[in-house]
């Protein structure tokens, strides 16, 4: 009975521990690029800087895109790709979304998610349609401004809300230095 009881305790601890190796990045995603379809294992290998945007955003994300491509060129580097992000998936195509990155850094790519709600509320992406009256474009999207930083491996490190050139190349210096 003791022998029954403790292979029992074993067992689940083995696959408690399983659990735990297998356990799902949560900040992974599926998405439409220029490309075919990816996810974050995609970029392996490469840092990953992500924003959340849209086309005709007419001043947060061309702002956003310029400081983040701004430092990204500073460091001079191969191992990061700029990740952009539509919020508005009606509009936005990936290809149009890649030109518009290129424009501010080399290694861009332009994502249509497949579950952008869930995506974004764990990213803490913050968005919402805006009806235009009486404008050609019929609505914008008011969205928050941060940037998500992801290791090499697809780990999460940090979200920078405060866009400024020194805190972005702070801490893409940062990530460089904690997760080599």
């Amino acid at each position: 009975m003791k022998k029954a009881f403790w292979g029992l305790i074993i067992i689940l601890i083995c696959i408690g521990v399983a659990l735990l190796l297998i356990k799902p990045n949560k900040y992974d995603f599926k998405a439409l690029s220029q490309n075919g379809e990816v996810s974050l294992k995609n970029y392996d290998g490469k840092y990953k800087v992500i924003y959340f945007g849209y086309l005709f955003c007419p001043d947060v994300c061309p702002t956003a895109l310029s400081l983040i491509g701004d430092e990204l060129n500073k460091l001079k580097r191969d191992d990061f790709e700029l990740l952009f992000i539509t919020l508005d998936p009606e509009r936005d195509t990936p290809e149009n979304l890649t030109l518009m990155a290129k424009n501010f850094y080399k290694d861009a790519d332009g994502l249509k998610l497949n579950a952008l709600k869930e995506v974004a509320k764990t990213y803490g992406v913050k968005f919402q349609k805006v009806r235009l009256e009486n404008s050609a474009m019929g609505y914008s999207v008011a969205h928050s401004s941060s940037i998500y930083l992801i290791d090499k491996k697809g780990n999460f490190y940090k979200e920078i809300s405060n866009l400024t050139n020194e805190n972005i190349g702070e801490n893409l210096l940062n990530l460089i230095k904690d997760r080599p």
